[in-house]
């Protein structure tokens, strides 16, 4: 069975060993439930589910992220 409307929000996304000691942080964390309530609002407003916007909408919805002024890549000093 697929599940196309289901959208990780906290501690339950998958990630490695090594990224992990990131996510354990309450700030990261916050911002991965922020992440997933945006993603959620941009499906409803387009009428697809959260699954498709990867797919059909994903630049769209990076945008709307970043004009909120959210940082999507770290920043290029610390590369």
């Amino acid at each position: 069975m697929r599940i196309d409307n289901l959208i990780a929000g906290a501690k339950n996304i998958g990630t490695t060993h090594i990224t992990n000691g990131c996510y354990r942080l309450h700030p990261v964390e916050w911002n991965v439930g922020e992440a997933a309530g945006a993603l959620a609002a941009f499906a409803l407003e387009e009428r697809m589910p959260p699954a498709a916007v990867r797919e059909h909408s994903l630049e769209r919805f990076q945008n709307r992220l970043r004009d909120e002024g959210l940082r999507l890549e770290w920043p290029a000093a610390l590369s």
